[in-house]
């Protein structure tokens, strides 16, 4: 039996790696302040409303026995800004991370599931750019935590403001769907792109002045199509971020890409994304500001395990981490109560293992083999009488006798060591 489409299953190894993203994931919210929180898994139907059309045709929908519409959640910032509307004594800024199982019911593909973990991490409570260039410098400290570099990936930025300005100024009805196709163009192609313009009443000429103005590289250059309250808010919030960015030293990770438009209706000032140089994947991360969804103004993104783990791999930053561990073995009856004495002292600096399916010895050094224990300690009956255990080097073979607290200080020792680097210490 197989396990069901478009989940995931996790075996020691993929949690191991799993860990790995995580770890550096709260270690850098964390850096910054942010409080870890959790929300449920079933959420009501209606705070997905917000979110566009896309997401609402994505949602695993059901129905509880008092007949309410429930949803497996998709994303997380909807309950994030049910949270605080429920909490309104929340002292402002509201910090907050999180690390939810998402589920979205579309095609499987590459970096892309329909049971996902997400990183989120959403600053609230602040209007200032400030709020958006530290958002922004989190998810820069992210990749560079996984000992990634400005070669390897940048942000794609923009502002909702200054495409909207620009697409209601050129006369076109059904903004909303030009936002749309935007937001798909890399997908679509550019003849496609063209094509899904037109039926939407753009003609030739808008069409132009559009593609025109979404290869704009400059921010000096947008003022010269903007003239309007709103596309003059946008340009100034977006030079206020890029010159924070600048202070923090971070514009080198950035570039002005006005064909980002992200997929949720509820953005309305800064958006970016994260890519990989290459753009071989798809989107690392993205996020922006929403001032009108949660009732206060905030900023957040989300940053996929799936999509993150492949360019991971592909550039050789996630290895597999063998928690350190020992195996004991006891010979002959005698001796397993202060096997067990000694195991359980053990466990509190290191893990230990111990035969739970009465092999032969012969089989339980196979094992160790297997598994790989760069020690095993042996507790025979002479072993007994000395009052001495045998600590064997699984790697050179070399066997030393020595007493409990010998082994409890050799093992303190050495257990902050990777496997790899471990030295004889104490012997």
């Amino acid at each position: 039996m197989n396990n069901v489409k478009g989940t995931r299953d996790f075996y020691p190894e993929d949690m191991e790696i799993q860990n790995q993203i995580f770890d550096i994931w709260k270690k850098v919210a964390r850096s910054y302040n942010y409080k870890e929180i959790e929300g449920p898994v079933l959420e009501s139907e209606e705070i997905y409303r917000k979110s566009g059309e896309e997401i609402p045709e994505q949602t695993y929908q059901l129905e509880d026995k008092a007949q309410r519409k429930l949803v497996l959640r998709p994303e997380l910032t909807p309950t994030i800004a049910r949270m605080i509307q429920q909490r309104k004594d929340l002292p402002k800024p509201i910090k907050w991370f999180s690390i939810p199982r998402c589920f979205r019911y579309e095609a499987p593909q590459a970096g892309r599931s329909r049971e996902f973990y997400q990183f989120n991490l959403d600053c609230l409570g602040s209007s200032s750019m400030t709020a958006d260039a530290e958002v922004i410098a989190t998810a820069i400290d992210i990749m560079l935590g996984f000992g990634l570099t400005e070669k390897d990936f940048y942000i794609r930025l923009s502002n909702r403001k200054i495409l909207q300005s620009f697409i209601t100024n050129l006369g076109v009805s059904n903004v909303k769907g030009v936002f749309r196709l935007i937001d798909k163009k890399d997908k679509l192609g550019n003849d496609v792109f063209v094509l899904s313009l037109k039926e939407l009443g753009m003609d030739n000429q808008q069409v132009e002045k559009l593609q025109n103005f979404l290869n704009i590289q400059q921010l000096i250059k947008l003022k010269m199509y903007l003239s309007d309250t709103l596309g003059k808010q946008g340009i100034k919030e977006l030079e206020s971020l890029w010159k924070l960015l600048e202070q923090f030293d971070l514009t080198k990770y950035c570039k002005l890409d006005l064909s980002i438009m992200r997929g949720f209706d509820y953005y309305t000032s800064t958006i970016f994304e994260v890519f990989d140089s290459s753009k071989e994947f798809r989107a690392i991360a993205g996020g922006g500001r929403y001032d009108d969804l949660a009732g206060i103004p905030g900023v957040g993104y989300a940053m996929g395990d799936i999509v993150l783990q492949l360019f991971l791999e592909k550039k050789g930053k996630l290895k597999q981490q063998t928690q350190f561990a020992i195996y004991i073995i006891a010979i002959g009856e005698q001796t397993q109560q202060e096997a067990a004495s000694l195991a359980s002292e053990l466990r509190k600096i290191l893990r230990v293992e111990t035969d739970v399916m009465e092999k032969s010895i012969s089989k339980q050094f196979e094992y160790c083999s297997q598994q790989q224990f760069p020690y095993t300690i042996i507790l025979g009956e002479d072993e007994l009488k000395k009052k001495r255990f045998k600590l064997k080097d699984m790697k050179t073979g070399k066997e030393i006798l020595k007493t409990r607290e010998q082994l409890l200080r050799f093992f303190s020792k050495i257990t902050d060591l990777a496997p790899a680097q471990k030295k004889p210490a104490g012997k």
